[in-house]
């Protein structure tokens, strides 16, 4: 006869278990099934999130989301749109994703499928908007179709409602108290002429606001151009969070406008500020005039995090380092704690402004160069900022930390630089025998020893990063141009035990580690002392010296003594 044990009648142990098992896993259905106390506990977890794809085997029917719908808190549709789900009377909805987005390994194979006419779906949209006043948080990926004017404007016109009284009834809203979404997540969207006023307006109130790849539709047959980003009324913008980028129909000054009024702002990402609708050539760049303009002392107040981030692969309009200082510069000083610059180079007119920032910055991350002012700039941080926990930029010459101070940022978690023991790396022509010379060997493995020890005092650190990013391409030192079977023995770290790599033993919070384009020449000696004293390594990315077949060699022997993944490269 079977038995019950009396630990599945306590809730707090099934709550325990679930929380071990992902959510629609084999196992978590398998629970699900096990006896009723499961099914009680497992089924609001399994709603929650409901996730609408094409695949109707992969979706539950409408009969079964009516049965708990008053579960669903988070409605996903995946490649699929139906004005009959829309239809079912969600009344408890916190947020609605409708994605087109491909995800490698996950949606890869599914057709976009609409079910229903664009005016049924729209109709059905504005229904869901109406009974659920909890629902704050958009995110749409290239949605279809694409959202009415009637849409944008219901949700410019959200006002503030108190809490649902007992009985489950919305409470009335509060007359002229507009609250907006709280996150507004919009990318690969288009927005017609009618629409525009009213997406702006809902752009305005959203606390967190994403906008890429954004494009206005023409109005007879002229591109829908205004002569300001914000036509707002007398609603200035409330984001707190705010990231844009990818414009078409407006240009730098009008995105210069938008962002000048986020006084509320907390965090800006600026991702490349060029007018989306026309050729990089022509593009204007954002002058030292401009940004005097628009952005003052006074303009962000509030600032903490600030995101100047080109669009990778892609050409860019560039920041001078004068408009980087001048942005910085109008941050108060000891508030700014994230700062990232990728696409334009960071000089030493930013790097002056930034000093001020140095008791609060916890998060910098910069574009790699292979210049000294910035090695030497990254050992000034190192020494002068103790609350910072990461750490990404570009070559760390081992000259500037012996002639540097002790690093204060103990705490750091996140570390990718590439340390170059040469002094003068773009000096004589590279002999490719030098690696028989022990002179080398005597030279550098000091170096490479002293380093290892700077970073062992980093306990804290959970990835380190030493890869050589592609900046040194075409100055004749580039490992990407060296034959796999050689590799010069000084240029940087070498991850063997004999160079120093018992210093790194205290790293006992180590989860990733990253060596790209520098061939190392790791045996299994070294794999076995990483296992032993980094409890937590889960990855270790890189390109090894002898090619594919000693990867896989070693990486299943990563696999089988650890259960860690060895991620390669660039197929050494």
């Amino acid at each position: 006869m079977a038995t019950r044990h009396e630990a599945l009648e306590i809730p707090e142990i099934l709550r325990r278990i679930a929380s071990h098992l992902p959510v629609g896993s084999p196992d978590f259905t398998s629970c699900l099934q096990t006896c009723s106390s499961f099914h009680t506990i497992l089924t609001p977890l399994l709603y929650n999130t409901l996730t609408l794809c094409p695949l109707e085997h992969k979706r539950p029917s409408p009969d079964a989301v009516q049965r708990y719908i008053h579960l669903v808190g988070h409605l996903k549709f995946d490649f699929f749109i139906s004005a009959q789900y829309l239809r079912l009377g969600f009344k408890n909805l916190h947020s609605i994703t409708v994605s087109n987005r491909r995800v490698p390994g996950k949606n890869e194979d599914y057709v976009f499928t609409q079910v229903g006419m664009d005016s049924e779906l729209m109709e059905a949209l504005l229904v869901v908007i109406r009974e659920n006043p909890a629902l704050r948080r958009w995110t749409l990926w290239n949605p279809r179709p694409r959202p009415s004017a009637e849409v944008w404007r219901e949700l410019s016109s959200l006002k503030k409602r108190d809490p649902p009284a007992t009985g489950g009834q919305p409470a009335p809203v509060q007359p002229g108290l507009y609250c907006g979404v709280d996150i507004l997540d919009l990318t690969q969207i288009s927005v017609t002429h009618e629409a525009k006023h009213w997406f702006l307006r809902a752009c305005a109130d959203a606390k967190e606001l994403r906008m890429m790849a954004v494009a206005f539709m023409v109005a007879n047959g002229k591109p829908d151009n205004c002569q300001s980003f914000l036509q707002l009324e007398k609603r200035p913008p409330q984001g707190r969070k705010v990231e844009i980028g990818e414009f078409t129909g407006y240009n730098v000054i009008d995105q210069l406008t938008f962002l000048s009024h986020l006084v509320e702002a907390w965090s800006i990402t600026w991702t490349s500020p060029a007018a989306g609708c026309l050729p990089v050539q022509t593009l204007p760049l954002p002058t030292l005039a401009d940004l005097k303009q628009f952005i003052k002392p006074t303009t962000w107040p509030k600032l903490r995090a600030l995101d100047l981030t080109g669009i990778p692969g892609r050409q860019l309009v560039k920041f001078s380092d004068e408009c980087i200082a001048h942005i910085l510069d109008c941050v108060p000083d000891s508030q700014l704690e994230q700062f990232k610059l990728l696409g334009s180079t960071f000089g030493p007119l930013g790097a002056k402004t930034l000093r001020r920032q140095f008791s609060c910055l916890q998060d910098l991350r910069l574009e790699p160069d292979g210049i000294d002012a910035q090695s030497e700039f990254l050992q000034e941080v190192m020494e002068s900022c103790p609350k910072l926990q990461v750490l990404r930029a570009g070559m760390f010459s081992v000259r500037h930390m012996r002639h540097g101070k002790e690093w204060v940022c103990l705490g750091l978690k996140e570390l990718a630089v590439h340390v170059d023991l040469e002094s003068d790396r773009d000096g004589a022509v590279i002999n490719k025998n030098v690696h028989k010379d022990p002179a080398y060997w005597n030279k550098y493995s000091s170096s490479r020893r002293y380093v290892f020890a700077r970073l062992g005092k980093l306990t804290e650190l959970v990835e380190l990063d030493t890869s050589m990013p592609h900046y040194f391409s075409g100055r004749g030192m580039s490992y990407v141009h060296l034959s796999h079977s050689y590799r010069h023995p000084y240029w940087t770290l070498d991850y063997q035990l004999p160079h120093g790599l018992d210093e790194l033993a205290g790293l006992k919070k180590l989860e990733r580690l990253c060596f790209s384009n520098t061939y190392q020449d790791l045996l299994q000696t070294d794999l076995e002392w990483m296992i032993e004293n980094w409890p937590r390594l889960k990855v270790v990315t890189g390109d090894l010296v002898r090619g594919v077949e000693r990867h896989k060699e070693l990486a299943a022997f990563l696999k089988e003594r650890g259960g860690i993944q060895m991620g390669q490269a660039h197929g050494a």
